[in-house]
């Protein structure tokens, strides 16, 4: 590879020497800054010619746009610098091909070539000149116009049918005749089943037990008299000895009249030393209450080794005992806190279970029932005396969990049997929900009742009527769809483009959509 510096002084022919006296496979000319003689194409033409006679490659080093645009389109590489040029044998190998597909090498082309194999410039020049400068006859030029406006006017019909069959599109929503329909089923959850009973409405039910505490208290509401302040008096004691004798003080006394009531002095006398002395003192019946009330002359007998020393008496009534009502436990108040406390240990469970259930499931609150008592100790009995009542408890609680999906099967199979000919069940429309409890026995078996309400729309074969409306202008098409199919409304139809405002003509470009909901 050699790099020959050419001057503005020179010519084609000695550029061509310059390619004689190099001898090298391949030649880099450096141009100078104006270009030289090579700025003319044709000078560009006979230097390639030279070069493939010479069996050389040739490359320019320039940066003048023109020649650079020139030499590039003849195939012959250009370069910016010098050792761009020596490292670019890619661009070395693309000037080769280019000179190949545009047919401006020479090599072998014996029209232009003499008995050695070596071109002959006069040839090469003259067949170039010819071929840039023979004009066509002006019948060919006409002839190639009219071909042109003919492939342009086929290339505009062919894209606007393929634009009229292919770009627009349409979405029609079609909304048919719909009618409600519900059922109540009702169902039997049974924890003995295994399996599903379609017929009859028995679902396997899972039973749930828990063990559970609580201790509640309530208020009492009964009542009862309570003695309050003891009856006082006075009794006057008799001497029946000679000698002077000392009643003391807590001395007791007492009726003989059956009623058994006892009263004790309040101070200590001295009776005279007569048969016959008297002293009056005061008493205190030992009991509380009403029964310390007595009449006059019922007191008459004396406790103690004082009986046979003197007599006594009651001149006049004992009384002053009196009562109050206090608050006791009755029957009731055992019931209702029996009940608040069973409530709660129902709540305990229910709280319990709930995290049992897995995800398809559900308690029924119903179903949740006590099933063994364990322990249940009351802090007093109906009748005593007591503002407040406690109630502890230990109990086995019990409950039955439902299947929600069998149970919405077999709602689901009570709603498929009103479907009328002609309609289909809507599965978008379909709802459930659980109805009452009507009932639990003891074997936690659950009645209930589950609820299933659809539509059940008119069945559609739109296909036949869209594609009678293919290629019709909106309006028309929704007309036409609205008297054909069973509608409740008048189609929607939305046209993409939305200026194009008629139906596509292919029925791919057309999606339908079903509606059933109200």
């Amino acid at each position: 590879m050699k790099t020959i510096p050419l001057t503005p002084e020179d010519d084609i022919v000695s550029i061509c020497d310059h390619l004689d006296w190099a001898r090298e496979q391949q030649v880099i000319f450096v141009l100078p800054e104006n270009g030289g003689v090579l700025r003319e194409g044709l000078d560009l033409v006979r230097l390639l010619r030279h070069a493939d006679n010479m069996r050389a490659e040739i490359a320019l080093v320039t940066a003048d746009p023109d020649i650079s645009r020139q030499a590039r389109a003849l195939g012959i590489p250009v370069f910016l610098t010098i050792g761009a040029a020596r490292q670019g044998k890619r661009d070395w190998r693309r000037g080769r091909r280019r000179r190949e597909i545009v047919g401006l090498s020479t090599i072998g082309d014996d029209r232009f070539t003499d008995y050695e194999g070596r071109i002959r410039p006069d040839l090469a020049d003259q067949a170039e000149a010819h071929k840039r400068l023979s004009p066509q006859s002006e019948r060919r030029r006409w002839l190639w116009r009219y071909v042109a406006i003919f492939l342009f006017f086929l290339t505009t019909a062919v894209l606007y049918i393929t634009f009229l069959y292919l770009l627009p599109s349409a979405r029609i929503t079609l909304r048919p005749e719909v009618l409600p329909v519900q059922v109540e089923r009702p169902i039997t959850a049974d924890p003995a089943a295994a399996v599903t009973d379609f017929q009859n409405g028995i679902l396997p039910g899972r039973l749930l037990q828990t063990t559970q505490n609580w201790q509640a208290d309530v208020q009492t509401t009964g009542t009862v008299e309570t003695p309050e302040t003891p009856a006082r008096g006075k009794v006057i004691f008799a001497n029946l000895l000679d000698q002077p004798t000392v009643i003391p003080v807590g001395t007791r006394v007492r009726t003989s009249d059956g009623t058994d009531r006892v009263y004790q002095t309040s101070a200590e006398v001295t009776l005279p030393g007569a048969v016959g002395g008297t002293a009056e003192v005061d008493v205190i019946a030992i009991t509380p209450g009403p029964a310390g009330n007595v009449a006059a002359n019922l007191v008459n007998q004396v406790e103690g080794s004082l009986a046979i020393q003197v007599e006594v008496r009651n001149l006049e009534p004992i009384e002053g005992g009196d009562v109050r009502q206090a608050a006791a436990v009755t029957a009731e108040d055992r019931t209702r806190l029996r009940a608040q406390v069973v409530q709660f240990l129902l709540a305990l469970a229910a709280s319990e279970m709930e995290a049992q259930l897995t995800t398809f499931e559900f308690l029924t609150p119903d179903s949740l029932r006590v099933v063994n008592v364990l322990d249940e100790t009351y802090s007093h009995e109906v009748g005593e005396q007591t503002g407040r009542l406690t109630l502890s408890m230990r109990a086995q609680v019990a409950g039955t969990a439902v299947n929600t999906t069998a149970a919405s099967d077999l709602a689901y199979y009570a709603l498929g049997e009103q479907i009328q000919p002609g309609y289909l069940l809507s599965p978008d429309s379909i709802r459930f929900a659980s109805g009452p409890i009507t009932g639990v026995d003891e074997a936690g078996r659950v009645y209930f009742s589950m609820l299933a309400s659809g539509l059940l729309a008119r069945e559609l074969e739109p296909a036949a009527a869209i594609e009678a409306v293919t290629g019709q202008e909106v309006g028309t098409a929704v007309a036409y769809l609205y008297q054909q199919l069973p509608l409740r409304e008048p189609p929607h139809i939305r046209v993409w483009p939305t200026w194009f405002d008629r139906i596509p003509y292919l029925t791919t470009r057309i999606s339908t959509e079903i509606q059933t909901e109200e």
